[in-house]
């Protein structure tokens, strides 16, 4: 019981840095997972854990939780988080469209294709509404070193 109550004092960062392939913290990473998406915050060390401990319990591997994963990774761009990430979830899970539709857009922004990307994003909209906060991705391309033929993209 004191041992519960001690656990109860660490937050997730903590419970990551002292023991990240403990499987009794996997609820409480995928419940940080909403509550980075809520708060419009991001945390990619634990996001990462919680993507190594899918691995080895892939039976308790919540689709929703990835894809949000997924999207906030893509929203740090031009960070490899994307990619990362992507290492970290089995190709049968990659295969499913919504994956599949995160990979071509995670492409389009790597390879400064933004006309393609934005088109493509409007196209797949309900993908990404799980989280809010994409407005944030135009934030992001603004650090890219964008050539003067691309800049008339609307973003």
């Amino acid at each position: 019981m004191a041992t519960e109550q001690a656990a109860e004092n660490y937050t997730v960062e903590d419970l990551v840095a002292l023991n990240p392939y403990n499987p009794d913290i996997l609820n409480d990473l995928e419940k940080f997972v909403n509550e980075q998406v809520s708060s419009q915050t991001y945390n990619l060390d634990a996001n990462l854990s919680l993507l190594r401990l899918y691995q080895f319990e892939p039976e308790r591997m919540s689709i929703q939780i990835v894809a949000r994963i997924l999207i906030k990774a893509l929203m740090a761009m031009p960070a490899p988080d994307f990619s990362l990430c992507l290492f970290l979830i089995p190709e049968h899970v990659q295969m499913e469209e919504q994956f599949k539709t995160l990979i071509v857009l995670s492409h389009y922004l790597e390879t400064a294709r933004f006309r393609q990307f934005w088109d493509e994003a409007a196209k797949n909209r309900q993908i990404l509404e799980v989280v809010p906060g994409n407005p944030s991705l135009c934030d992001s391309l603004a650090f890219l070193d964008i050539p003067e033929s691309s800049k008339a993209c609307s973003c």
